[in-house]
């Protein structure tokens, strides 16, 4: 939870370009004492609302709830319709950003808006409620010719707050790198949840695969092959074991599965990898 000064509600909104589609808003909203905010309600505009402080429930068009705080971050998708409730007592103070549709389309095209994920937890820091201030200030202010100058801050803005990511220390980075290799190192069974992992230690999805790899040389989808190829050469080297158990233990759907990814990437199939290995 942000300990900071709350700021005062405020709300502005500015057209770029000559398209009505184009509208873009960005406000802090105080609603305390607010219930039913939107009841299975549709907004014509992509809207993306952090909450500064209070408590509700997010609920999508197919009936998924998301429990929400300070700190989560949820999008209002054009056209869709959800619900989102608030505990009166909660104090609740929102900011929304809303875009316009091309950005919109930009950021679900590139995956940085995602439907399936529609609510996303981030850190609220000071350096974020500054980012809001200016923007605000910009939208007040700006000359119309000025404003498509201000669509890289919107951006910029905007992606801060999917990312669900925060300034990390050294210390940070260093546990973040240790966490996600012992996760993507471990139990092969699993199905590979690497946005879900983000998610529950605050970071974006595409920052992180940018961040693992600059420090592993290696994306982590690949890291996690080479992981679990390391422990099939552990396993190969008993020979008490069957391929096809091999393959179980290391969540592979089937031994061919198996044997292909291991041949494509060690240069031989399992049963020439030891030449005393008993199949």
């Amino acid at each position: 939870m942000f300990s900071g000064k709350m700021p005062s509600p405020f709300n502005v909104y500015r057209s770029i370009g000559t398209l009505r589609t184009e509208r873009y808003g960005i406000g802090v909203m105080d609603k305390t004492g607010c219930s039913n905010d939107y009841i299975n309600r549709a907004h014509p505009e992509y809207v993306i609302v952090l909450v500064l402080r209070g408590r509700g429930l997010y609920i999508d068009n197919a009936g998924t709830e998301y429990p929400l705080h300070a700190g989560s971050c949820f999008q209002r998708f054009a056209g869709v319709p959800h619900t989102t409730r608030i505990e009166p007592d909660s104090g609740w103070v929102e900011c929304f950003l809303q875009l316009g549709e091309t950005m919109a389309a930009l950021l679900e095209n590139c995956a940085v808006s995602e439907r399936k994920h529609p609510v996303l937890t981030t850190a609220i820091t000071p350096g974020m409620l500054e980012r809001i201030l200016a923007l605000r200030d910009s939208f007040r202010n700006s000359a119309d010719a000025e404003l498509i100058r201000q669509l890289p801050d919107i951006l910029e803005l905007a992606q801060l707050l999917l990312s669900g990511e925060s300034p990390k220390s050294g210390d940070e980075r260093k546990k973040l790198l240790e966490q996600a290799c012992a996760y993507l190192g471990g139990d092969f069974r699993r199905n590979d949840d690497l946005r879900g992992f983000c998610r529950r230690h605050g970071c974006g999805y595409e920052n992180f695969r940018k961040f693992f790899k600059a420090e592993m040389g290696i994306s982590p989808h690949r890291y996690r092959i080479r992981r679990r190829l390391d422990a099939a050469c552990a396993l190969l080297s008993d020979p008490g074991l069957s391929i096809a158990s091999i393959a179980e233990r290391l969540g592979y759907s089937s031994p061919y599965e198996f044997s292909a990814q291991f041949k494509r990437h060690m240069g031989c199939a399992p049963s020439e990898y030891l030449p005393r290995f008993k199949n």
